[in-house]
């Protein structure tokens, strides 16, 4: 179960989801025991991670728009945390 930490900021936005994606999300968050919020913020971070990886490296613009379509040969497990 996630515990969010007491220093942690935290504002409420509204999200406008498909009903498929909101059912699958709901499912899939209490298969893993987390709330739906978690997982956006985690993956949210993920994307976050990338950006600033990819910043990092010098690439071609065009390259760096297919970022997290093909794998970087980094061992970044996604499918462990959020196994569909």
């Amino acid at each position: 179960m996630y515990v969010r930490p007491n220093n942690l900021i935290t504002q409420k936005v509204t999200l406008l989801l498909k009903d498929n994606n909101i059912r699958f999300a709901k499912k899939n968050a209490k298969q893993k025991e987390v709330f739906v919020s978690k997982m956006i913020d985690d993956y949210l971070d993920l994307l976050q991670r990338i950006d600033k990886q990819m910043a990092k490296e010098d690439l071609d613009p065009f390259v760096k728009k297919f970022g997290g379509i093909i794998s970087n040969g980094k061992n970044v497990d996604v499918k462990f945390q959020y196994s569909f």
